[in-house]
């Protein structure tokens, strides 16, 4: 008797318009969750983020094998490809300041996915230098390789005063690499100053670059020039950044007023569901449990999901964005002529830090406005530090959304853009 009591009471509970939405609301909410953490899980600051599979390379993968087989084309004995270089006038100066690693080398994919897939007119739009920075080049496995002197347009070593090369020398020995650091950079720099480029690119030596890079920079470069208000003040575009350093923080609104976020959209929910519930057609189905379930439980569900979801998946990064702060850190920097100068004083007066964090103290010191280019050009793929540091910082500098780049699309984006009228404007005026 008693158990048919209670399966009667749960029946007539069942049928109630309140406990059916809420039950379609929490199905929809389920579903949502589930699709969410199928699909949004790259996000670090995302609760649905999962690390275990998180830095498998996968286009990254791809672009590594056709960049080794474009690197090998060229370091063969016989039937070398005709190999173009850079032309008299070059719009991009891009160095790559390479030391010797220890069994991971990641220096030959980096020039390869640099040219390879690059249309004539790109390449003789770049000025492509690399700068060994061990103070017995020798010993880095590129250093007499074939590839290299066909492929580049300058590949060397330290040319430097006798107290200068003694400096970086006990830097190494010592292995300080707050001196070595910045005085390898500075010397990246002026190494392409003096070549006269409009801009200058200075990559590190284990990175993957995506098909269409130099295309979508000259594009951006167009675009800064030609619509931005600052034109004329800006220090960088970063062709790299990691999405660690860009999840939700006190500067946000929506971050810093969630209690009032989710106290407007409850009010805003009821008042609505309240007014809708004055309609005779409407009244039967929304009574006052009703309007509770939906303005009380899932509106709140709805948005907790939407917080959860992480603020790169909310808001990814499309196009030129202002990067004044957070940003990192130095894979892939393009710096104006105009601004290097200043850079390079700066830098050699303080001889000692961490190179980053030095041209944000500059650019910040000079107001001078950091852009980046989105989504991500590049991607770090060196998991072993040059500088020892430890594997968690390593793999926080990481492009989280960089590996689902499709190979096809990217093909496509890079010949509709060698037909732009900007970029072709910029590879006509230049190479």
């Amino acid at each position: 008797m008693l158990r048919t009591t209670i399966t009667s009471i749960l029946r007539r509970i069942i049928k109630t318009p309140a406990i059916r939405v809420l039950m379609v609301c929490g199905l929809f909410w389920l579903i949502a969750y589930g699709y969410f953490q199928h699909r949004l899980w790259r996000d670090p600051h995302s609760a649905f983020f999962r690390d275990r599979h998180v830095y498998d390379l996968k286009y990254s993968l791809q672009r590594e094998r056709e960049a080794r087989h474009f690197i090998s084309r060229y370091n063969s004995l016989t039937d070398v490809p005709d190999v173009i270089k850079a032309g008299p006038n070059p719009a991009i100066c891009a160095v790559f300041v390479t030391v010797k690693r220890g069994l991971d080398d990641y220096f030959e994919p980096s020039i390869g996915s640099l040219l390879e897939g690059l249309d004539p007119r790109e390449r003789r739009a770049l000025q492509l230098n690399v700068v060994f920075a061990d103070t017995d080049p020798t010993k880095h496995p590129s250093w007499d390789q074939k590839w290299l002197h066909r492929l580049t347009d300058s590949a060397g070593t330290y040319n430097v005063t006798d107290e200068q090369f003694e400096r970086v020398s006990q830097a190494e020995k010592d292995r300080n690499f707050y001196v070595k650091g910045v005085f390898d950079y500075t010397y990246a720099l002026a190494t392409c100053q003096a070549s006269g480029a409009p801009y200058t690119i200075v990559f590190e030596d284990d990175i993957i670059l995506a098909q269409g890079w130099m295309a979508k920079t000259l594009k951006a470069l167009s675009t800064i020039n030609n619509t931005l208000q600052n034109s004329d003040n800006w220090i960088y575009l970063r062709l790299f950044y990691t999405e660690t350093s860009l999840g939700w923080d006190s500067s946000d609104f929506a971050y810093r007023n969630m209690p009032i976020i989710f106290a407007l959209a409850i009010l805003l929910a009821l008042a609505i569901m309240s007014t809708i519930r004055r309609s005779k057609v409407v009244s039967p189905y929304l009574d006052y449990p009703t309007i509770g379930v939906i303005g009380l439980i899932f509106v709140p569900g709805v948005i907790a999901l939407i917080y959860m979801t992480g603020k790169y998946n909310l808001m990814p990064l499309r196009g030129i964005v202002e990067m004044n702060s957070y940003g990192c850190c130095t894979q892939g920097l393009l710096f104006p002529q105009n601004q290097v100068d200043g850079l390079l004083g700066y830098l050699r007066k303080r001889e000692h830090g961490q190179t980053d964090s030095m041209i944000e103290e500059y650019a910040g010191q000079s107001h001078l406005t950091r852009y980046a280019l989105a989504p991500q050009q590049l991607q770090h793929v060196g998991l072993q530090s040059s500088r020892d540091n430890d594997e968690i910082t390593t793999k926080s500098t990481w492009a989280f959304w960089f590996e689902e780049n499709d190979p096809a699309l990217l093909r496509k984006e890079h010949e509709e853009l060698l037909g732009d009228e900007d970029v072709t404007a910029m590879l006509d005026g230049h190479g």
